[in-house]
């Protein structure tokens, strides 16, 4: 037996504003005739009901976590020179002398992806306070700072001793990045997402509902910074034993929050 079909009917209607039978005074315009109602219909599909009318749909917010270790596979060293003196010629001489030997070694140890840079060079003056509380200059000191890359990280140890044997009597620090992150990055934003949505699957099944689509996402991945290790050698002997140092590796991690839909409810056996 077919339902007969639910139709809404809009009505518009105007009166006529004089009777059909008056007659119009002379020069006057003719009375005016009926208005038709016009009818539209609207399926009940169309009908918003009023008590959702208004009303955010529903939806399911998540967060979601993704990390991806990452291998180093560039160092980066940076020694200083400092040279003492009298007078400030010389110590600047004598500190271009020294590190002219530790460039010259580092040059010839054959380091994979090697790059040299200065980034730091000082001259200054050393005081004494005499038992009278007269400040006076006493000597110069001078300091270099270069910056030595690798891209061999295993090699770091003995690029220490090489130039610490050719007269480098400062190592500042020592850092190990990676030199391309973004495959990792990717790697740990979809991790994340996927994170997000097994556990929105997981409420919205346990609420007797299928999980709808994503209706806006907040997040991403930062790129890591590079691990540094500080240090402080001064005026160190060469060792018989290359000097152990570790690379390690660096962390990606990606944070992402997603909103899904409420998809509909699932249907009960």
């Amino acid at each position: 037996m077919m339902r007969p079909r639910q139709v809404y009917a809009f009505v518009a209607a105007l009166a006529a504003c004089a009777s059909p039978g008056a007659q119009s005074p002379a020069g006057a315009a003719p009375p005016m005739e009926p208005v038709r109602p016009n009818i539209y219909e609207v399926t009940p599909e169309q009908v918003v009901p009023p008590q959702v009318a208004g009303q955010e749909a529903p939806f399911i917010e998540v967060s979601g976590q993704g990390s991806v270790e990452l291998p180093s596979d560039q160092a980066e060293i940076s020694f200083a020179m400092e040279t003492h003196a009298e007078d400030a010629a010389g110590a600047a001489s004598a500190n271009a002398n020294e590190m002219s030997r530790v460039f010259t070694a580092i040059r010839s140890g054959e380091f994979e992806g090697l790059q040299l840079e200065t980034f730091g060079y000082s001259l200054q003056p050393q005081y004494a306070t005499s038992e009278q509380r007269v400040r006076s200059i006493v000597g110069y000191i001078a300091y270099n700072n270069i910056r030595v890359t690798i891209s061999d990280v295993d090699a770091v140890g003995r690029l220490i001793d090489v130039a610490v044997a050719a007269g480098a009597n400062r190592v500042a620090s020592i850092t190990f990045s990676a030199s391309d992150t973004e495959p990792a990055r990717a790697e740990a934003l979809a991790e994340a997402v996927g994170n997000a949505r097994a556990q929105a699957e997981v409420i919205a099944a346990s609420l007797g509902y299928q999980l709808g689509a994503p209706l806006e996402i907040r997040g991403g991945s930062q790129r890591p910074s590079p691990v540094m290790y500080e240090m402080a050698l001064r005026g160190v002997a060469a060792q018989e034993a290359p000097t152990p140092i570790e690379a390690g590796s660096q962390t990606v991690d990606a944070n992402v929050t997603i909103r899904f839909a409420l998809g509909p409810e699932v249907a009960r056996r």
